[in-house]
């Protein structure tokens, strides 16, 4: 993982994303547009701060970018709205426990459910910025969101900020082996 300064990086990764190579895919070799920006956990407030203060207004008026943020702990927020439990989950913790919790949340917050918001809110957009990896983890897997991203993403970038160390071959959220994934780019 890069150790420089995150604030360092994080300028140097919005000019990028805003140069032609990146907007044409040069360099993909006919791979899937997916990025992950790799860094240290404790570094996750100033990444947050700088995607909503720099990041996000840059692209605003991108007239080639069409972004969205999706945060994956809002999505579930939202997802539960939806399904009208969400104060009820809270209930079921005290109630049954945490372990038990998950275990239905799981269920409830599955791939089929997490991809179907992500067709329905990445409507005309090219540009994909995925949050909130640590929020939610290990309630979904980065390896297991990207997978199944591939296939409704297949030419849409996808940039995934992710708390932990990506070598190109595996992703380790926080230290622990999230799993094998070798498809996207390491953008730094």
């Amino acid at each position: 993982m890069n150790k420089r300064n995150i604030n360092l990086r994080f300028r140097e990764l919005v000019t990028k994303i805003k140069s032609d190579e990146f907007y044409n895919n040069r360099g993909l070799a006919n791979e899937v547009p997916f990025y992950i920006f790799d860094y240290q956990p404790e570094d996750e407030l100033s990444m947050r701060d700088n995607i909503k203060n720099l990041l996000l207004p840059a692209l605003k008026d991108d007239v080639r970018l069409k972004a969205i943020e999706i945060d994956l702990f809002k999505l579930l927020i939202e997802s539960l709205n939806n399904d009208g439990i969400f104060e009820s989950v809270f209930k079921m913790e005290e109630r049954r426990g945490t372990k038990i919790l998950y275990e239905k949340l799981k269920k409830s917050f599955n791939m089929e459910v997490i991809c179907n918001y992500f067709k329905e809110k990445s409507k005309d957009k090219n540009f994909v910025i995925i949050t909130g990896v640590g929020k939610i983890f290990p309630l979904v897997r980065t390896h297991a969101l990207l997978n199944n991203l591939q296939v409704i993403f297949n030419e849409t970038k996808v940039l995934l900020f992710f708390p932990g160390e990506y070598t190109t071959t595996d992703l380790r959220v926080f230290g622990f082996k999230d799993n094998h994934y070798y498809r996207a780019f390491r953008i730094d």
